[in-house]
């Protein structure tokens, strides 16, 4: 045992015969819940809250009191309530520790194993990605878990000391920003009561006497699922535009469909769930007060397609979109010259880098003015959205931003984090003869 271990040790010995009122053998944690939080590349443990039968003092307590198996406690502190806080308590039945964030990670798993080799796919015509109709090969969604323990001393506010317990396993968890989500089927009557499984975030206090934008987020083909809220937990496509801070300052409805199987493919084909989803949309608008001058649509890789696909077999249905990692076919992208976007992808991206700077060159040889910009990703997050930020111009509706290096995936690690983006799609509106 280190020195400075043994040292609050014997202090900890000290102060327990000074006292009188030491528990080493009782169990004193009488819960432990984890905290889920959706990042670039899934949904991790964030937190972990664990329970006492007393209140415990914030001051008695540090990170190197507590372990948790596989990460590090950067903070801990109290709460009178199994939340976390940045109001901090001076004492609570729960001790709140925030765990260090994990690195992203830039998976390049492909996500549809039994479609074959890619030479092979190409063989059969199918041009080299997931085929239409698809299952894929889902993924069981992420579980929230975690083993903590006690190694330290923490002091209650009565004065009694609590003695270390080992090996403690959470035995509930929460999914933070996932859970405001509410789960519905759509029958489409359009398309011989063919259904779609959604998710939809309904602004908190509501009021159906105000008009709110929507956003229809749509995943891309590693995630086609029948599980519906597979799309909520992979990246933040959805769930950034749900979460507080983008609500206080925008709030809206935020629509994320649930695909069961690849609706778009690299032959540039799409099936009934394009029209599907927006026949979802317009029964959305009967339903709630949606102002269908601000919906937006946005998606990474299948779900950009699919949004591309829309904006132009749906023209002046979207006020803006936001593609990420995606491509479509050129020749057929014109009408895109009246849709504001704002597009990114890698250098990297051998599917979308070279597709999207060609229509987007293309649109701007037929007079649409684009306004690109390459970014490392990698930069601290205040240079990033300083740097996003300089791209915008009164007279630009149309955005190119490609992040250095990188892979496919690599770009919705980020894309949904760089908020002046975000905020210029929102600034977007149809006109009103539309």
């Amino acid at each position: 045992m280190k020195w400075k271990s043994w040292r609050r040790l014997g202090a900890a010995i000290m102060l327990c015969l000074s006292l009188g009122s030491t528990s080493f053998a009782a169990n004193h944690i009488t819960e432990a819940e984890a905290i889920g939080e959706v990042t670039g590349d899934g949904e991790h443990v964030s937190h972990v809250i664990v329970q006492y039968d007393a209140p415990v003092l914030s001051s008695s307590l540090s990170p190197s009191d507590y372990t948790v198996d596989g990460r590090t406690i950067e903070k801990v502190y109290t709460n009178t309530a199994a939340e976390k806080t940045t109001a901090h308590t001076e004492s609570g039945n729960y001790v709140v520790l925030q765990l260090q964030a994990l690195p992203l990670v830039d998976s390049s798993v492909d996500p549809h194993p039994e479609d074959g080799p890619v030479k092979d796919r190409q063989k059969k015509g199918h041009g080299g990605g997931p085929q239409l109709g698809s299952h894929g090969n889902p993924s069981p969604l992420p579980v929230m878990k975690a083993n903590v323990s006690q190694t330290g001393f923490v002091k209650t506010v009565s004065g009694a000391l609590y003695g270390p317990e080992e090996g403690i396993e959470t035995s509930k968890s929460r999914d933070l920003i996932v859970e405001d989500f509410i789960q519905g089927t759509f029958t489409d009557s359009q398309q011989q009561n063919a259904v779609l499984k959604y998710n939809l975030y309904v602004p908190k206090n509501y009021d159906p006497q105000k008009k709110y934008p929507l956003v229809l987020f749509m995943h891309d083909a590693g995630v086609v699922s029948p599980d519906v809220k597979a799309t909520l937990v992979q990246g933040l496509g959805a769930v950034t535009f749900a979460s507080p801070g983008w609500q206080a300052s925008h709030p809206c409805f935020v629509l994320a469909p649930q695909y069961d199987t690849v609706i778009v493919d690299d032959n540039y084909d799409y099936g009934p769930e394009l029209d599907r989803t927006i026949h979802l949309i317009q029964s959305l608008c009967q339903t709630y007060s949606i102002d269908t001058r601000r919906i937006y649509n946005t998606g990474q890789s299948m779900g950009g397609m699919t949004s591309i696909a829309m904006d132009v077999k749906y023209p002046h249905f979207f006020a803006t979109s936001y593609l990420i990692a995606c491509k479509w076919n050129a020749a057929v992208t014109a009408p895109l010259a009246s849709q504001p976007l704002w597009t990114v992808i890698c250098e990297g991206d051998a599917g979308a880098y070279p597709s999207m700077t060609e229509i987007l060159g293309n649109l701007e040889k037929s007079g649409t003015k684009v306004d690109r910009q390459t970014l490392d990703a990698n930069v601290p997050t205040v240079q990033l959205q300083a740097e996003a930020a300089s791209l915008i111009e009164p007279d630009c509706s149309h955005y190119l931003t490609i992040y250095k290096g990188g892979s496919h995936r690599y770009t919705w690690l980020y894309a949904y984090t760089m908020k002046p983006a975000l905020e210029s799609i929102f600034s977007q509106s149809l006109p009103e003869t539309h």
